[in-house]
């Protein structure tokens, strides 16, 4: 099923880019799905991380993904899928809601997800310094409100020792990106 999801995921994402560094855009969900991997997680979550973007960026539905993967994986994708008629801080504290109140799959899910777009923040930065910023619609202290947003509601609700050490390594990550 992982194999199929990858593709899947590749041909959804066919032409797209990453916003910063302008490498092919199935990167993303690929280090996603290795980050959820590695920590141990199911097989249906890694196959979410795989298919994280897929509904808010590109033509293909929930009911899609349903159907070609189960309603388990689609529950996880549109549990992360931004409902883009909102404005950008509605739905980022959405978000930050869902990761405050969401399970333990769905806070990991959302955390890889945020954790590799601030490790290509952060390596773009050591090029563009501040000026990494522009490449937002929102700028450093929107994105500060955000990525910190989720940092605090990671652990809510969660037992402390079934978290997974990359929330660690994401709190790092805020610290360094965000410190002035």
């Amino acid at each position: 099923m992982y194999e199929k999801a990858k593709a899947y995921a590749r041909a959804a994402h066919e032409g797209q880019k990453r916003k910063i560094t302008g490498e092919i855009y199935f990167s993303h969900p690929l280090n996603v799905a290795r980050i959820l991997r590695q920590a141990g997680f199911s097989e249906d979550v890694v196959i979410a991380g795989l298919l994280h973007d897929v509904v808010e960026d590109t033509v293909v539905t929930g009911a899609e993904i349903e159907q070609e993967f189960g309603p388990h994986v689609a529950a996880l994708v549109l549990s992360h899928t931004e409902n883009k008629a909102l404005s950008w801080e509605e739905r980022k504290a959405h978000t930050i809601e869902t990761v405050r109140t969401g399970s333990l799959e769905e806070k990991a899910l959302i955390v890889a997800d945020k954790y590799d777009n601030l490790s290509s923040i952060r390596y773009a930065m050591s090029s563009e310094g501040h000026a990494v910023w522009q490449h937002f619609k929102r700028g450093y202290d929107l994105q500060k409100w955000y990525y910190t947003g989720v940092a605090k509601a990671m652990r809510y609700g969660v037992d402390p020792r079934a978290l997974p050490a990359y929330f660690d390594a994401y709190e790092r990550m805020v610290q360094t990106v965000f410190k002035k």
